[in-house]
């Protein structure tokens, strides 16, 4: 009686590359939907600490008493009425202009999309 040839189990170099090739594909086209979340969560993030720091300086006005133009830093307003200082996530650490009373602070990082425009409705 003959024994069987046993036969190698496994995948073939053109199956394996295949697969890479699958997961390629799928790669690249979730990739920029993953950034465009990256993108759209920073400026949520911004935007949130720019109203933060404005509600800050508001409250720091009207316990001093304080006018419209008159200066502010971010150290009158740390750590009575911010626990700790914002920094922009796209900004790569900078720290946001607190800009006088009466006007919205601002982004280091310049995108038109970081901004808050304060208007009080």
């Amino acid at each position: 009686m003959r024994k069987p040839i046993a036969r190698e189990q496994g995948f073939t170099l053109v199956e394996i590359m295949v697969v890479v090739l699958i997961i390629g594909v799928l790669v690249s086209l979730a990739l920029p939907s993953w950034m465009n979340a990256r993108a759209r969560a920073q400026t949520r993030t911004c935007v949130t600490n720019l109203r933060q720091i404005h509600q800050a300086k508001e409250m720091y006005a009207l316990a001093t008493r304080a006018s419209n133009g008159a200066s502010v830093s971010m150290s009158d307003l740390v750590p009575n009425y911010l626990q700790a200082e914002p920094f922009c996530p796209a900004g790569g650490g900078a720290s946001y202009t607190v800009n006088p009373i009466g006007t919205p602070p601002t982004c280091p990082t310049g995108l038109p999309s970081h901004t808050f425009d304060w208007n009080g409705d």
